[in-house]
């Protein structure tokens, strides 16, 4: 029974280190998605396409977040193969049944709270403070979300309290003559997905930009 303990609480941590992972990728600058596949990635050591690997590689935070995971998720593996094998190959069948179904059930559970919408929300939330207030990991000001090279492509812009361009409206900030198109901004729960020159930009807001990313930089 000890090896099907071992299973659930490796399991556990590794569900509860990935989250952390995400999180701390979309600190980095990842939109979400991204972050979330990154993290799974790394830990199963699978899944990984050639663009966004050059998203992890061009980063050197990312890097060693995604190094440190590829370690834990090997670690996982052996610890999970060695709890199935003592758990499974050294008991009658009839015990073998009642332990499967242990670990079936225990499985389920953890993944069921893992994947929860609210539990995710409220995790993510602690999570990001705690790196934040421990770790000192601000999220980065431009996140590129698609680099189509030659400095232009789509990016993510956070506006924090004390940004240049916070209490301006679009059209106060004559983007175009910058090089950048503002796409949608999202803020709080609210996403403008047609934006217009009297928009106010407020602190916290989230510019989807296309244009130069030189440029963004100029206006965080």
């Amino acid at each position: 029974m000890g090896g099907i303990i071992v299973i659930i609480t490796v399991v556990f941590i590794v569900v509860m280190i990935r989250n952390i992972a995400a999180v701390a990728l979309q600190l980095t600058g990842l939109d979400k998605p991204t972050a979330n596949f990154q993290a799974l990635s790394a830990l199963t050591g699978t899944g990984f396409t050639t663009k966004e690997t050059e998203l992890v590689l061009n980063q050197p935070t990312r890097r060693r977040i995604i190094s440190l995971l590829m370690i834990i998720g090997n670690a996982g593996m052996v610890a999970v193969i060695a709890g199935l094998a003592s758990s499974f190959l050294t008991v009658t069948s009839a015990w073998a049944t009642g332990r499967f179904v242990v670990l079936a059930i225990a499985l389920y559970v953890i993944f069921s709270v893992a994947t929860h919408t609210r539990f995710v929300r409220f995790l993510s939330k602690k999570i990001e403070t705690e790196l934040r207030q421990r770790w000192k990991l601000q999220k980065v000001a431009i996140g590129r979300m698609l680099d189509l090279g030659e400095d232009f492509g789509i990016a993510e812009i956070t506006l924090h309290e004390g940004s240049a361009s916070v209490g301006k409206t679009l059209a106060a900030l004559d983007l175009r003559k910058r090089k950048i198109l503002v796409l949608a901004i999202e803020r709080d729960k609210e996403k403008i997905l047609v934006t217009r020159g009297s928009h106010k930009i407020r602190a916290g807001d989230n510019l989807i930009c296309y244009g130069s990313f030189t440029k963004m930089e100029e206006i965080t």
